[in-house]
């Protein structure tokens, strides 16, 4: 399986000391799994990537947070724990196909098929999820939400109209799970009190830390 693109690098500093997390662009939009990915913090915030299009700094930018280094590394293990959670899921790429609807099948959003009487949208965003949403139908469109459906679980659900709705996937790279627990080792070996955060290019070397 070969290496996704890097989209660059977030950037510690604490003392003297530095590290890098190196993520794809697809590292980062798996932190937007708001319905399956178990968030109590905002954790594209704690990476200074709470922006839509996430790292895009070509040369080693500003200062863009700062926090109390045993708090970043309580919310960096959260974060580990809640994809670790998600390993056998998020490892994949999804597409979408209705069996009597094949002008639909896709790999992006689509909404306008039912199920049990109720609206019926799907998206593959972002990628490594696919959710079903099903919406009770009122006077001006998709009304209250009645039930989401993790599909990446369920692979197989039956429409009104549209047929059967199956799944088709292929693995992909989670660069998260090499890059975290180095990252969490680094940060325990500090003794600093505070971690500052910048964003870098995806270098191909990192340049050695001390400390």
């Amino acid at each position: 399986m070969s290496e996704a693109k890097k989209a660059g690098s977030v950037i510690f500093r604490c003392g003297g000391s530095e590290e890098r997390l190196l993520l794809s662009h697809r590292d980062i939009h798996l932190l937007d799994g708001d319905y399956f990915l178990q968030r109590p913090v905002n954790y594209r915030a704690y990476l200074a990537l709470d922006f839509v299009r996430g790292l895009r700094t070509p040369l080693e930018g500003p200062l863009l947070a700062t926090h109390k280094r045993v708090l970043l590394t309580s919310v960096l293990k959260g974060l580990r724990n809640a994809l670790e959670d998600q390993r056998d899921l998020i490892g994949y790429s999804y597409q979408f196909k209705f069996s009597r609807h094949p002008e639909a099948d896709g790999s992006g959003a689509l909404s306008g098929f039912r199920v049990r009487g109720l609206i019926g949208s799907i998206s593959v965003r972002p990628a490594g999820y696919c959710t079903v949403v099903l919406s009770e139908a009122a006077p001006t469109g998709r009304g209250r939400i009645a039930e989401i459906i993790d599909m990446r679980v369920r692979q197989k659900l039956e429409t009104d109209d549209w047929g059967t709705l199956t799944l088709k996937r292929r693995t992909a790279e989670v660069g998260w799970f090499n890059e975290l627990p180095r990252v969490l080792t680094w940060l325990e070996s500090q003794q600093a009190p505070e971690v500052d955060v910048v964003h870098g290019p995806a270098a191909e070397t990192r340049r050695p830390t001390k400390g």
